[in-house]
């Protein structure tokens, strides 16, 4: 089957990430004067929106949400240093080779845009990326199909055309909700279970393992 475009979430998938986030979440809830919770609890939320994240941990309102939020953005930005935040192995070269294919790449992230786009051009993903799109590009996050639709779009491939990549079962079922196949990696944050039961057509356990998938 063709494949025209690669769409790829972030967190988990092409920057490892998770040391930075449960580190800064564990904090979140030391300051909000709250026991923490295990670090499975904070990896199963790991590609939700932010303020989303803390009110599927706990009970939440909408001014809590914010409130939460803020307090993770303040503790993220102290601890986020150049160096903190690196490729998964075989993330560039892999991209690169997609690219030599015809390949278009654009990634699919529930972080803002602003260190969304600080991340890919600080690692070197700048000149291989045709888009990207973040939480304030959307008004539906994931799962829901909105992100992997505006891409779509935006560059002209149909979903039969493309594959979505992630390592949470949100960008398993968004990938699936666009018309799109899936592709699960499972040194991110998601369990396989948990990914085969979202629907993966694919697990890949290396990045590399994806240009067999493609």
């Amino acid at each position: 089957m063709t494949t025209s475009l690669a769409i790829f979430d972030f967190d988990g998938t092409l920057g490892d990430t998770t040391g930075i986030i449960l580190t800064t979440m564990a904090a979140t809830f030391k300051a909000m004067g709250r026991q923490p919770l295990s670090e499975a609890q904070y990896r199963s939320v790991i590609g939700l929106p932010l303020e989303k994240c803390f009110s599927s941990l706990i009970p939440l309102d909408e001014a809590g949400e914010a409130a939460y939020a803020a307090a993770y953005r303040k503790m993220f930005d102290e601890l986020d240093k150049k160096g903190a935040v690196n490729l998964y192995p075989g993330v560039l070269e892999t991209l690169k080779e997609l690219k030599k294919k015809g390949v278009k790449i654009a990634i699919a992230s529930s972080r803002h845009r602003h260190t969304l786009d600080r991340y890919v051009k600080e690692l070197g993903l700048a000149p291989l990326v045709e888009m990207t799109i973040g939480a304030d590009d959307v008004t539906k996050a994931k799962p829901d199909p909105q992100p992997v639709n505006i891409v779509l779009e935006a560059l002209g491939v149909p979903a039969e055309e493309t594959v979505m990549v992630g390592d949470a079962p949100f960008d398993i079922l968004m990938g699936r909700a666009a018309g799109c196949r899936t592709i699960a990696v499972t040194y991110g944050n998601g369990t396989a279970e948990d990914l085969q039961a979202a629907g993966a057509d694919f697990l890949a356990g290396k990045f590399s393992e994806i240009l067999d998938m493609i």
